[in-house]
């Protein structure tokens, strides 16, 4: 599988003629570096529709002089958040006619398992500098080129040049990288897209135009729809960075599908009966599939910064394990299982199942088998929904004992937790259904909606926190046996855990007042 890298770049057209201005007052840099030449040749892969350019994706077979420093392979690069870009390599091999499988495999969700052809050749000649620290060691590097691009279809196509401006920080030197690009701005340079460049090279379709703004006199099924459409864009959008497991893309492409589920169930009457029964199935399945990927990320998040803390306290020869020892295994525990969660998660995106099911998702956005109360106007036939939404979720915290997690009580082979796990998970996924269907509504309704949704993320967050302490606590009761005088540390962790549960549980009511205000709810008279 090759791997990625993640970068975090920006790219400006350059203004002026001459290199990237750099050096001078920016935070953490002392020196520059000499000047490097760098010239490269690239051909760039696609579907002959330009699906990948469609969707801010590039690959490109990249070649090189033997004494030029530029890289020389294959690249897949993924738009990220932000300046973030994900590129993964592979190695050059003889193949030119269509991109290695497995890039291919990773571009699925654009191109849907159709051939990349060469569609456009790129030439740059590029002037490198590298800004040092006061160690010498490179903090960012920045690039002066001069791009030259050429359709290769017709075969006469005129080349088009421009000049660009590029810096790269290393270690997310967010700060040196706002410094830069602060600079250049001041001189007039405007933030580079290479996808709408290279579009215009290839004379493709525009992709400006975007989502309309939802308006007051749009119907409910209008609304309804243009929320699916964002929602199944921004899935696709996650499926490549899930598959190369980018920090936070298994994580995203689960909330878009909670969130299709949510909105597909919460808004059903306004579809035939029974149309959004099989797709809510299969994304609860995708939901299914990601989960334990998502726990694993989060529980190490919290469990390495727990044990970072432990060691720093920690007292040598106290005869209650060392935390950095511990730390490790634990690491190396967490390492595994998240590597078998995503072997499952890959699996998934492989299967036909998955394929049906974006098929199925995107033929009814653009075919959808509404009713009549689908025409009606928005506000009329949609706030009723959400308001039912909101009263499910006030259900389901009648159901829930706020008084019987008093404690946690312990015996030789279990922890008992005294709290309705069950009732809890019936809450979490009722708020959860409520935040997404007044986030449907919100662009029509306005501010109130909008804090009505910011108060239900609030509550999430703590249900959420709960939920991961459990998750946590199970997985430290798991490694007990096997740790040793490790398992006093383990302990201590499993405390911080519960102490964690206990304050989110207590918040649960505070946090549910707040969001069941009528006035908070005033929106959907």
């Amino acid at each position: 599988m090759p791997s990625p890298r993640l970068a975090l770049t920006r790219t400006y057209l350059a203004p002026t003629a001459g290199s990237a201005p750099g050096g001078g007052e920016l935070p953490g840099v002392a020196d520059v570096g000499p000047e490097v030449g760098v010239t490269s040749e690239e051909t760039h892969y696609d579907t002959s529709d330009l699906a990948l350019a469609a969707a801010g994706v590039s690959v490109r077979r990249q070649t090189a002089e033997r004494t030029s420093p530029a890289p020389r392979g294959w690249v897949l690069e993924l738009p990220g958040r932000g300046p973030r870009t994900h590129e993964v390599r592979h190695a050059l091999g003889r193949a030119v006619r269509t991109a290695p499988a497995a890039l291919q495999r990773l571009t699925w969700a654009a191109a849907r398992g159709r051939s990349l052809g060469p569609v456009l050749a790129l030439s740059t000649d590029a002037h490198q500098r590298d800004l040092l620290d006061a160690d010498g060691q490179v903090v960012a590097r920045l690039t002066t080129r001069q791009v030259q691009a050429r359709a290769l279809s017709p075969e006469d196509s005129s080349a088009q040049t421009w000049g660009e401006w590029q810096v790269e920080v290393v270690d997310g030197r967010r700060d040196l990288l706002d410094a830069v690009t602060d600079a250049w701005e001041a001189l007039g340079a405007e933030e580079s897209d290479r996808t709408a460049q290279l579009r215009a090279v290839l004379d493709g379709p525009d992709d400006d135009e975007g989502l309309d703004a939802v308006s007051a006199d749009d119907s409910a099924g209008a609304v309804v729809l243009g929320r699916l459409a964002q929602d199944v864009g921004w899935l696709l959008s996650q499926d490549p960075l899930a598959r190369i497991d980018a920090p936070d893309a298994v994580r995203s492409l689960r909330v878009a599908s909670r969130r299709l589920l949510d909105v597909l169930g919460t808004f059903a009457p306004l579809f035939t009966e029974g149309a959004t029964e099989a797709l809510r199935a299969e994304l609860t399945w995708i939901a299914d599939v990601t989960r334990p990927s998502r726990d694993l990320d989060v529980l190490a998040e919290q469990l390495l910064e727990d044990l970072d803390e432990e060691a720093a306290g920690h007292t040598a020869g106290s005869g209650t394990g060392d935390p950095a020892v511990v730390a490790e295994k634990v690491r190396a525990t967490l390492a595994d299982r998240a590597a078998a969660a995503h072997a499952q998660v890959l699996e998934a995106l492989d299967s036909q199942r998955y394929r049906d099911l974006v098929a199925a998702l995107e033929a009814f956005v653009a075919d959808p088998p509404t009713v009549k109360a689908a025409r009606r106007a928005a506000r009329k036939v949609l706030l009723p929904l959400v308001a039912d939404t909101h009263r499910a979720a006030r259900d389901a915290y009648r159901d829930v004992d706020l008084d019987a997690e008093v404690e946690i009580e312990h015996d030789v082979d279990h922890t008992h937790a005294h709290a309705d796990t069950a009732a809890l998970t019936r809450l979490r996924d009722a708020v959860a259904a409520s935040r997404d269907a007044a986030a449907v509504v919100a662009p029509l309704v306005g501010e109130d909606a909008e804090e009505y949704v910011d108060v239900l993320k609030e509550l999430l967050d703590l249900l959420d926190e709960h939920t991961d302490t459990v998750v946590a606590r199970e997985f430290l009761a798991g490694l007990v046996e096997e740790f040793g005088s490790g398992a006093f540390v383990l302990g201590r962790l499993h405390a911080l855990a519960e102490v964690r549960s206990a304050v989110a549980f207590h918040d649960v009511e505070t946090a549910w007042d707040a969001a069941n205000r009528k006035k908070l709810r005033r929106f959907l008279k």
